[in-house]
């Protein structure tokens, strides 16, 4: 294993390094000596002084690291910490409304969003019928599960990412999603 570059500098400048510290021992001793210990104190300040500033010109200057892009909170996650987050929000919001209405729906709404544009050249807030048909299905495909699209459960799971669809009073008391309607519901945006 080879020691970092920074490292072997100072390992090759061992010797100069000596050379110099003796050097201002010897001024110091010389200094109390003749004028004594304030002047030697002085001596000492002086010769350190005059060594930082030379050592400071033999450092590379700082480079700057490159700057880092914007992170986006809907963005899909990436570190750690934004698994745990990602969670915790998908478990608070199966237990309480406003949690969903505030957190997950939100993000869901955002991927749906994306959905129907890309595959669909629906605007959800512009289209909201158009959304909602494209959501719940009226092609001749079958849905999740094999189910005919406009199938009940897919008019079921537009209730819980509709955009238009206010929070209910007393949210907070009321449970959320259902987990088995969130798998649901994440398995038709994902095939949407």
């Amino acid at each position: 294993m080879t020691p970092p570059a920074d490292h072997q500098r100072w390992t090759a400048a061992r010797r100069e390094l000596t050379v110099a510290a003796c050097l201002v021992l010897t001024l110091t001793a010389a200094a109390w000596m003749l004028l004594g210990a304030a002047t030697a104190g002085i001596v000492a300040l002086i010769c350190l002084a005059l060594g930082l500033v030379t050592m400071r010109t033999l450092i590379d200057p700082h480079v700057e690291p490159p700057e880092q892009p914007d992170t986006y909170y809907d963005a899909p996650t990436q570190s750690f910490t934004g698994f745990w987050r990602t969670q915790f929000e998908l478990d608070a919001g199966t237990k309480s409304l406003s949690a969903w209405d505030l957190n997950t729906r939100r993000r869901l709404q955002n991927l749906l969003a994306a959905r129907l544009s890309e595959r669909h050249g629906i605007s959800l807030l512009a289209e909201p019928d158009a959304a909602r048909r494209a959501f719940i299905g009226t092609s001749g495909s079958t849905g999740p599960g094999g189910r005919p699209p406009g199938s009940p459960r897919n008019a079921d799971l537009w209730y819980w990412i509709d955009p238009e669809r206010p929070t209910p009073p007393q949210a907070s008391s009321r449970p959320g999603i259902p987990p088995r309607t969130l798998a649901a519901l994440i398995q038709l945006l994902e095939q949407l």
